[in-house]
């Protein structure tokens, strides 16, 4: 893991937990049209980064439009906002962040010649004939695909959590200093 103070990763806490339970909710979505939209469930990284009070999501190329959400840390830049913030650009966050996701999910990739494990053995021992590429596991989301890069965005707190506005991006709300959950969503 990175030597960045900003990203230092905490367990989940009584919060976590409640936002997990309200992201983690099957839902339907397409990246180009319609007709090509797929079901899938958004997975909370199980860590917190910083001080949590940011959301963001990323998606990988490759699974796009399927996304993982990050409670990150509120000093973070992302996009138009990132010269004006205390942080780092989540840009330079990205790599360490598909590592934690690696490591809670698993990766989706072969680790000898890369080869995506979402295709079938058929199609991956045509280029290599290795123990993980010969195997017949076909690997599901949320493991990770990170090949070709990935993109990310700021996320607002969903209802019921104690938000502020961000004082650097009219996307992407903060939780509250005191993290309250207010008790009329309950």
């Amino acid at each position: 893991m990175s030597e960045n103070p900003y990203l230092e990763m905490s367990p989940a806490d009584d919060i976590h937990e409640r936002l997990r339970a309200a992201v983690e909710v099957e839902q339907s979505s397409y990246l180009w049209v319609p007709e090509h939209s797929i079901a899938f469930t958004p997975r909370l990284l199980p860590v917190i980064c910083g001080d949590g009070r940011a959301l963001f999501s990323i998606a990988t190329i490759n699974q796009r439009p399927a996304y993982w959400i990050i409670r990150g840390c509120s000093t973070w830049g992302c996009g138009l906002d990132r010269d004006d913030s205390e942080g780092p650009d989540f840009a330079e966050l990205t790599d360490d962040i598909m590592y934690a996701l690696e490591d809670a999910f698993g990766r989706g990739r072969c680790g000898y010649c890369g080869n995506s494990l979402f295709h079938p053995r058929e199609e991956r021992i045509e280029n290599c004939q290795c123990e993980e590429c010969d195997d017949e596991y076909v690997a599901e989301w949320p493991e990770v695909d990170d090949e070709g890069g990935c993109s990310w965005s700021r996320q607002d707190w969903p209802d019921g959590f104690d938000a502020v506005p961000h004082p650097l991006s009219s996307m992407g709300n903060l939780l509250a200093i005191t993290g309250a959950i207010r008790d009329d969503h309950a």
